[in-house]
């Protein structure tokens, strides 16, 4: 018995359709994806709702966990990193929770130190940027403290 195979153009389960139609959407949504994750180029809430809150804080998180992975595994460019996403986010609208003279001195604490550990990253110096993250995370606590204060006198 003669076997005839029909020669196809698919591969790998895919047709020769199909990967027309994912060559040429493909980069659109990329691009799409890279316009949405660019700063300032999408649209910003106008107001910050309990959720969006929850999920700036999840933000800061994730960057403050990048520089302690980068200070474990001394990962330089991973530690400036994740303080130049901190200190940006500190310039945020999402940030800005509170309007008093104490709220923004502790921002620009903040954002201060945050320059001062990517600039021991830029050096290459794993105990300053250790020490310097201590100062960084301390900043954290002392304005926490301070938000939570002023809702208590409310």
């Amino acid at each position: 018995m003669q076997s005839c195979k029909k020669a196809t153009t698919r591969t790998w389960g895919w047709s020769m359709t199909n990967r027309v139609t994912l060559s040429s959407t493909l980069p659109l949504t990329l691009i799409g994806l890279a316009i949405l994750a660019e700063p300032g180029l999408a649209a910003e809430p106008t107001a910050a709702q309990p959720d969006d809150v929850a999920v700036f804080m999840q933000a800061k998180l994730n960057h403050a966990n990048d520089v302690l992975a980068g200070l474990a595994l001394a990962d330089f460019d991973r530690i400036r990193r994740g303080s130049q996403k901190l200190a940006l986010a500190s310039q945020a609208s999402s940030w800005q929770v509170l309007q008093s003279e104490e709220y923004a001195r502790q921002s620009v604490a903040f954002r201060r130190a945050c320059e001062r550990l990517e600039q021991a990253a830029r050096e290459k110096n794993l105990d300053a940027a250790a020490l310097t993250w201590m100062e960084v995370s301390m900043k954290c606590v002392h304005c926490h403290r301070y938000l939570r204060d002023d809702i208590n006198r409310r």
